[in-house]
């Protein structure tokens, strides 16, 4: 089992492993869903139920599943669609970004996914949660203000 020394510090980095779980990307007519679970099997199974034709980016392992899920949705507030959807229409570039660096994580080590989300949200995500912060703002209101997908439709 990858979670099990939940509960413990990492040495080093100080991170706590805590709220075990997955993020996953899954691409549908050039729509990304940013998610999280702890059940891989369960989420594959039920997503395909209502995206038959679905593409899976890829079940990455996290500690602080929850927030690391949170800080992706607020640094690519500019691309939200609806809920927990991403469009990159136009902006193939930051598409290519966004999968490479996502599937770049490992698929069984969260100690170093969490300690290299740290490095990866530093470099030009984590600007918008200080934003987002400073304004006082909600996450949806945060995305609504932001997206230029939403603006644009």
């Amino acid at each position: 089992m990858i979670f099990n020394a939940v509960g413990t510090v990492m040495p080093v980095w100080q991170v706590r492993r805590v709220d075990p779980g997955y993020l996953y990307v899954i691409e549908d007519n050039g729509r990304f869903k940013i998610g999280k679970t702890t059940s891989t099997k369960e989420r594959l199974k039920a997503a395909k139920t209502w995206l038959p034709d679905m593409k899976l980016v890829g079940f990455k392992p996290f500690w602080g599943m929850s927030y690391h899920e949170r800080l992706l949705h607020t640094g690519l507030a500019q691309f939200w669609y609806f809920g927990e959807w991403f469009r990159f229409e136009g902006e193939d570039e930051i598409r290519e970004w966004f999968v490479d660096n996502f599937t770049a994580f490992s698929d069984d080590d969260p100690d170093m996914n969490s300690v290299n989300f740290i490095y990866w949200c530093h470099d030009g995500m984590i600007e918008f949660q200080i934003d987002m912060d400073r304004q006082k703002l909600s996450l949806p209101k945060f995305q609504r203000q932001e997206s230029v997908q939403k603006k644009s439709d």
